[in-house]
């Protein structure tokens, strides 16, 4: 059944690429960051690759990359920082981006740092810097792993001190945001003396930066909790983050891969090229063993 539903949604996908060569959230939007790259983790794979498909994807990642080395998502608006933290994971594992054009948005990701916090409302360390969503801004829970992960998985394209610090510095700063339970919330574990829930795709996504951590007892701790809720939540993206996280962990998680199965087939998540494009490579994981997102 998952294999039908795979093609069905890779032939949807397919029909769905702009004349530009990338993909936006929805058919016959402007293209955008996050589905180009879901969509070229997946055609990486795919066993009918075609390269020129891939080529054209990268040459509009490089058509929209700044001076600076970030890439614009063209939104009128400062860079997304986790957006070209995902970007730099599939310049890796996609072969996105000649290697100058990686080396600019790598290391422009590395000096990027969240805004300092005072004393707040409270117990966790303001003072540790991760990544904001755009620049200026305080650090929050995806943007930190995003580019977590990219620092981890090429470390050719940053200089070792630079890379290691800011791997230490976020590596710090997801543990000290640890919720009770277990997990992970968007921003604060706790406010105002309450305690916040964690929640399924950010407990993932902090997961897979933290993969050669699985030692440390609040990973550990936020395993099991994933484990727990891994069908707590029944969106497209929970259901592909935590597909690809448990894999990456190695707990088997096929109840995950159905439910996913089963919202392809019902709706085709409703159009959405970024989670179908996430679905489809978290679907095809058994090929290809999730292996862009291993650090």
């Amino acid at each position: 059944m998952i294999g039908s539903d795979t093609r069905n949604l890779a032939d949807t996908l397919g029909r769905s690429r702009n004349i530009d060569g990338a993909w936006g959230y929805y058919p016959r939007k402007a293209s955008r960051i996050e589905p180009t790259c879901w969509i070229a983790l997946y055609l990486s794979h795919a066993e009918n690759l075609n390269r020129d498909v891939l080529d054209r994807a990268s040459d509009w990642l490089a058509s929209r990359q700044r001076a600076d080395g970030f890439i614009d998502d063209a939104t009128g608006v400062s860079p997304n920082l986790g957006f070209n933290g995902l970007a730099a994971l599939a310049v890796r594992g996609a072969g996105l981006l000649p290697r100058e054009h990686a080396t600019r948005l790598l290391n422009a990701v590395g000096r990027t740092k969240g805004a300092i916090s005072g004393k707040g409302p409270s117990r966790q360390d303001n003072t540790l810097q991760g990544w904001p969503w755009v620049d200026g801004t305080f650090s929050w829970i995806e943007p930190t792993s995003w580019c977590l992960l990219a620092l981890k998985t090429s470390p050719a394209l940053i200089a070792t001190r630079q890379r290691l610090a800011r791997i230490e510095e976020a590596e710090r700063l997801l543990l000290d945001r640890v919720c009770q339970t277990g997990g992970w919330n968007y921003g604060n574990s706790n406010v105002l003396g309450k305690e916040l829930n964690a929640y399924v795709p950010t407990t993932a996504l902090a997961l897979l930066a933290l993969q050669d951590r699985r030692d440390h007892p609040s990973v550990q701790r936020s395993v099991e909790f994933l484990t727990r809720q891994r069908l707590a939540e029944l969106s497209g993206m929970a259901l592909s983050l935590t597909s690809i996280c448990l894999r990456v962990y190695g707990v088997p998680a096929s109840d995950v891969d159905e439910r996913l199965a089963a919202l392809a087939k019902r709706h085709a998540f409703f159009n959405n090229i970024h989670i179908g494009a996430m679905a489809l490579y978290s679907l095809t994981g058994r090929d290809h063993d999730v292996k862009y997102f291993r650090v």
